[in-house]
């Protein structure tokens, strides 16, 4: 594995094992059953054991992270070439979820988080960010990402500008959300 790859395993797999700190500094506040899911009207409807809501949700998404990050690295070596700008941004995705679960602990603790507008924030960013990448991809790029891929270099960007135009929109909608939920 090279350099780079290893420090964003590294990195990543430690954002996603902090919030554990977070657990830790308010354990004897916190209540023995956390909520670990959410209404659209922010109220939990779903919970778990307190240690496994503080220490087993971290520890799998670390796992989850070091697997995928693992697999890419792999893959790519395998085809000989380096990951495209997307995959790079894709691997951050569940380090970013931590902010979710950040919320997950602070509800427990009286804190006035609204679930649904950080829950839309975070996702309509990310979102975002792919809509603006997913246009950008060249042809050869495609062929690694996607199964089956249009035949053509003409079919595979009219697929990559709709994909786009989708992830984009959904992300605008997602951030428009925020006002009304």
């Amino acid at each position: 594995m090279e350099k780079k790859n290893k420090r964003t395993l590294i990195l990543s797999v430690i954002i996603c094992l902090l919030p554990m700190v977070l657990g830790i500094a308010f354990y004897n506040r916190l209540p023995e059953q956390m909520p670990i899911h959410f209404t659209i009207n922010d109220v939990p409807d779903n919970y778990a054991q307190k240690n496994f809501a503080l220490f087993g949700i971290p520890v799998i998404m670390a796992i989850v992270q070091a697997i995928c990050i693992i697999s890419t690295t792999k893959v790519n070596k395998l085809k000989n070439s380096e990951k495209p700008r997307i995959v790079k941004i894709m691997e951050w995705f569940i380090p970013i979820t931590v902010l979710v679960y950040i919320i997950m602990i602070e509800v427990p603790l009286g804190s006035d988080v609204y679930v649904g507008k950080s829950v839309c924030l975070i996702l309509g960013i990310l979102f975002t960010i792919i809509g603006n990448y997913m246009p950008k991809m060249n042809y050869e790029t495609g062929k690694k990402l996607f199964h089956p891929t249009p035949k053509t270099e003409k079919s595979f960007r009219k697929m990559s500008r709709i994909m786009g135009y989708g992830f984009l929109g959904m992300g605008i909608i997602l951030l428009i959300l925020i006002i009304w939920v």
